[in-house]
């Protein structure tokens, strides 16, 4: 023993399973799945490969967990505009956020949503809870919405926060295809906030009660 201090063990490293999810999601939005490899994630963590397989058994286990994560991050990112009271302006501070965490994450959101369906028949009690709380969130704003005469009482609320998915799904789509776009060569948008704030509002008016 000369005295120098024993070096970390990298395998028992309690914050190294997040570093490797931080990681992968780093590579996953700068190279795509393709680049998003073990021997990249260890050397961007400068770490030995061996580490990573203490924590996960491969690239499949890690792009399951970075879902998981991702769908935490979303939910994070929604979670501001449930501070508001009125829940027609929490659906639509939720809509505009949600499509503001696609643009601003596009190739987590598309791990989340454009990629091959999770095996929901695989998941513990737990993990579907834990990706379906932003649409319990949603459905009470609905229920809320509702009960104060604001949305009509004819909406399905099982059904109706699907329906506002559906359609901040497609137009997060769209923008991450370049279909929406100030600089679109046929069809530019004068401003893509504008626009996004136009067709939530639009979408929402959809669910409101008749006027007498």
């Amino acid at each position: 023993m000369d005295g120098s201090p024993t070096p970390p063990d990298d395998r028992v490293r309690p914050d190294l399973r997040d570093a490797i999810l931080r990681a992968s999601l780093e590579l996953g939005s700068e190279l795509g799945e393709d680049g998003l490899t073990m021997r990249g994630i260890a050397a961007r963590l400068g770490v030995s490969v061996t580490a990573l397989y203490h924590h996960f058994d491969g690239k499949p286990a890690i792009l399951r967990a970075l879902r998981f994560w991702g769908a935490d991050l979303l939910a994070a990112h929604l979670a501001p505009a449930h501070d508001l009271v009125d829940p027609v302006e929490r659906l639509s501070q939720e809509s505009v956020r949600y499509i503001g965490f696609a643009r601003d994450n596009p190739w987590l959101y598309r791990l989340l949503f454009q990629e091959e369906e999770l095996d929901w028949a695989s998941f513990t009690d737990e993990e579907r809870t834990r990706l379906m709380a932003p649409n319990a969130r949603t459905a009470r704003c609905f229920h809320e919405a509702i009960a104060l005469g604001k949305f009509r009482r004819d909406l399905d609320v099982m059904t109706a926060p699907f329906l506002m998915w559906a359609a901040n799904h497609g137009l997060a789509a769209l923008i991450l295809g370049g279909r929406i776009s100030e600089t679109h060569p046929a069809f530019p948008v004068r401003s893509q906030d504008d626009f996004v704030q136009a067709f939530v509002s639009s979408f929402l008016r959809g669910f409101e009660a008749p006027t007498a």
